[in-house]
């Protein structure tokens, strides 16, 4: 029971910081997108992709190797050299990678932002060097996840947080330094942040060691994943290139904007569970038939991440008008379409736990070249008649087929029988809801009366799928007992609503 204690426990503490900050992501949108021209924002959007892309090339894989070599043993000794090996692997790493992008900035900013963008070489510079802060500071912030000192990591988070905004404000109002103030901004904040999470991690870990085949190992476990952290990136981020290409940088100013709208709402759904998740499931591992705890887990996640992103899909149409100009106005539909794509994508964080106790990372893969293939293919047929919108479906085409690949191939070790049938039924529920709502409501009411409408519809699917359990808990006056979590409960029909059939890396926070 302690592993689902430390999951729901530590979860709430990463909230806090990832609620903190969406918020001011949200608060902080109407000065961006003022400060901003979409193609301004289409600018930042293909650096922040270009980062995403080197800092997964670099550290993608070599932290979740630390992780899960950290746990075959308990004594210090071992994770001294488990840790400190896999950060001189970073660090060699990115000095390998990094410094020749850099002699070929010019030709880097040629190839992601056009040959037009004058000051491209410099923006390509900043981008650089702040994949240099993020990627060593990484394996530093993941480090405090694996000891579970959610309260530092929170606390370091959020000072990082408030002086990255004062900066932001100061050099794009102020200074009016536009393109170039956000990522100096993002460049400081980063150096900074890295900074103090290197001094916890030095100040707690035993003297430097590094042993050779250590890093054999760790380089064989994270090859696999870094191919699919690339792969992964090109189903993410792709099509903003093709827009690019095809379209203008103000189509993918305005699809960008879109696009960190459904991630932001994702990473807030998702990271905070995420930050222990990958760390639990090695101690659940360890109990009494562990396959029942995971898919008790996972019918639980598949519900309440569905009830969050129909809140959001809903509510986005009342909020995002009153922070950004009439320019990214088409952006607000296509919400709820990415939304859809990110729900698919969460579910393969179920999926893959087989792959990640059997440390068959090569599992993975195949998923991502599914999605790859997917993604790229249905953007070069769709977005030249389509535009954004082609973007975002083949979005949720790609992340379903995705995760249902990966699935597939985890099965063949290790096969956990999750709830399919009420899953999907809530699924389509959700998604039928949120067509009623947006087309059959919303255009008969006022503002007020859309989220007062939001709001009541959540709290319906909220207690017709998680009243009993909460009823139960309630009752009990303690956690359920671990015979009772252990025991799958599907959600009855009966409780669905009458008539349906039920997301860098720059860590920028605009």
């Amino acid at each position: 029971m302690k592993p689902v204690r430390d999951l729901l426990k530590h979860s709430s503490i990463y909230a806090i910081g990832q609620i903190l900050t969406r918020m001011a992501s949200i608060m902080l949108l109407p000065l961006y997108t003022h400060c901003l021209t979409p193609a301004d924002y289409g600018v930042t959007a293909i650096l922040d992709l270009t980062v995403a892309i080197l800092a997964l090339m670099i550290g993608g894989g070599m932290v979740t190797a630390v992780t899960r070599f950290h746990f075959d043993n308990d004594d210090e000794h071992h994770q001294d050299r488990v840790w400190w090996t896999g950060f001189t692997c970073i660090g060699v790493v990115a000095f390998l990678i990094l410094l020749p992008f850099w002699f070929g900035r010019q030709l880097l900013s040629d190839l992601t932002l056009g040959p037009r963008l004058v000051d491209g070489p410099w923006f390509c510079t900043l981008a650089l060097a702040t994949t240099w802060a993020f990627v060593i500071g990484h394996i530093a912030d993941t480090y405090l996840r694996v000891r579970k000192w959610s309260g530092i990591f929170v606390a370091i988070s959020l000072a990082r947080l408030i002086f990255n905004i004062g900066l932001n404000v100061f050099l794009l109002v102020k200074l009016r330094m536009g393109v170039e103030g956000l990522l100096i901004g993002n460049l400081a904040a980063t150096v900074l942040h890295t900074l103090a999470l290197m001094v916890v991690f030095c100040r707690t870990r035993g003297t430097f060691q590094f042993d050779r085949d250590m890093a054999g190992q760790l380089f064989r476990f994270s090859i696999p994943l870094v191919v699919m952290s690339l792969l992964c990136m090109l189903m993410h981020e792709a099509d903003r290139y093709v827009l690019r290409a095809v379209v203008s940088m103000e189509e993918v100013g305005v699809y960008s904007l879109a696009h960190k709208i459904g991630f932001a709402v994702h990473t807030l759904c998702l990271m905070p569970f995420i930050s222990i998740w990958h760390v639990a499931i090695y101690d659940i591992e360890r109990m009494d038939r562990p396959d029942q705890v995971f898919a008790r887990i996972f019918r639980w996640f598949n519900n309440g991440l569905g009830i969050l992103l129909l809140g959001a899909s809903l509510t986005v149409h009342q909020v995002l008008p009153l922070l950004t100009p009439d320019s990214y106005g088409d952006a607000i539909d296509l919400v709820s379409v990415i939304l859809l794509g990110f729900f698919f994508l969460g579910l393969q964080i179920q999926f893959e736990v087989p792959a990640m106790l059997t440390k068959r990372t090569g599992l993975l893969v195949p998923g991502s070249v599914v999605g790859v293939v997917i993604n790229v293919v249905g953007n070069v047929l769709l977005v030249p008649y389509l535009g954004a919108w082609g973007a975002g479906w083949i979005g949720v085409l790609t992340y379903a087929a995705c995760s249902l690949t990966v699935l597939l191939f985890c099965r063949t070790v290790r096969k956990i029988e999750y709830p399919w049938f009420s899953s999907t039924a809530v699924l389509l529920g959700l998604c039928v809801t949120y067509l009623l709502v947006r087309y059959g409501i919303f255009p008969a009411v006022g503002m007020w009366a859309e989220l007062g409408v939001s709001v009541a519809v959540c709290a319906v699917w909220a207690c017709a799928l998680f009243g009993r359990d909460g009823l139960n808990w309630w009752k009990s006056g303690k956690p359920r007992s671990l015979d009772a979590l252990r025991t799958p409960s599907s959600v009855p029909l009966a409780s669905v609503p009458a008539g349906t059939e039920t997301e860098p890396v720059c860590s920028s926070v605009c």
